[in-house]
């Protein structure tokens, strides 16, 4: 029985001791006129390639070298049949120094030259260049200054999503967009990528985030009762969607609760449009509002004290009043 079992076990063990193989990746094609169909394109298999001691020096945490290898080679090597994944080595090199803009340089070749998994490879490290930049990784110019690249990062976000639309990634670049807006506050260009997040990918991840997102950026680019309360009109909507959609997550998330706060927010807005009537000498428009305030928003603060008002203005009953 051992010996049966020993042969299997030294093939084993030497095929583990084995270096491991390259990674290859099906680069580029060409149309052949007799078949009519795709194939690879012939290329040149350059002398003492670099790419292994390229990707050795990235896992042994010197991608400066690495950098100084790939460089002289890509340079004279173009048609090599690995010459993309060198350019891709190249960028990677770039990325782990700290220079994310000239890496998303060299993965924008990858990206428009090749296809498959290297193509996807470059895609995914875009994304990670956006990532950088809107973390506020700053953008070198010319070897010495260091800008900021928000808008760069908004631009490769919005290449990834018209290159793949409807994946997983391009779902991702629309999200990292909204909360990059949702984060800095700019509410209105938030909103609307929430809202096409939910849209254009209604089995996806982040569905009831999305929708919860757009609800909580119209709430909070209401600017206060002396402006028009479209944006609680639009956020109360949303948070309405929210609740019948997902009924559950709603409840975890307080949706109830929120949206008995954007009542009391437009019942204020009504309200401080009563007082301004009343402190003009307007009495009978003050009264309307105060009148409206209770019919339309019964329980809330304002309704209170929208009834105290009434009885300033001798717009309510006495026997009312008592």
């Amino acid at each position: 029985m051992v010996s049966a079992v020993l042969p299997v076990v030294l093939v084993a063990l030497l095929s583990a001791l084995q270096p491991p193989q390259e990674e290859g990746y099906r680069e580029r094609e060409v149309l052949d006129p007799g078949s009519n169909e795709w194939i690879p394109e012939a290329a040149t298999d350059a002398p003492d390639s670099a790419i292994p001691e390229a990707r050795r020096q990235l896992v042994v945490g010197r991608p400066d070298r690495s950098e100084d290898l790939l460089e002289d080679w890509v340079a004279e090597n173009p048609e090599a049949a690995r010459y993309y994944e060198g350019v891709y080595l190249l960028a990677e090199s770039h990325f782990e120094q700290g220079d994310y803009f000239k890496a998303y340089e060299y993965f924008e070749q990858v990206v428009e030259n090749t296809g498959g998994e290297l193509f996807n490879k470059a895609l995914l490290r875009e994304m990670d260049v956006a990532r950088a930049f809107l973390s506020g990784k700053k953008r070198r110019l010319l070897g010495v200054f260091r800008i900021s690249a928000y808008d760069e990062a908004i631009d490769i976000l919005d290449r990834i999503w018209e290159r793949v639309p409807g994946t997983r990634l391009a779902e991702e670049a629309v999200k990292l967009k909204a909360d990059y807006y949702f984060e800095t506050g700019e509410l209105d260009l938030a909103q609307d990528e929430y809202v096409a997040l939910a849209r254009d990918f209604p089995a996806g991840r982040y569905t009831q985030l999305a929708l919860l997102r757009a609800a909580e950026a119209a709430a909070a680019s209401y600017p206060g009762t002396p402006f028009t309360d479209e944006a609680l009109l639009e956020a109360d909507e949303r948070y309405r969607q929210v609740g019948d959609l997902f009924p559950a997550f709603a409840r975890r998330e307080g949706v109830d609760t929120r949206r008995d706060g954007i009542r009391e927010q437009r019942a204020e807005k009504d309200l401080a449009i009563g007082q301004w009537y009343e402190k003009v000498g307007r009495r009978s428009a003050a009264g309307y509002y105060y009148r409206l305030v209770l019919e339309q928003w019964p329980g809330t603060l304002a309704a209170t004290e929208a009834e105290v008002r009434l009885r300033g203005v001798g717009d309510l009953p006495s026997a009312e009043a008592e």
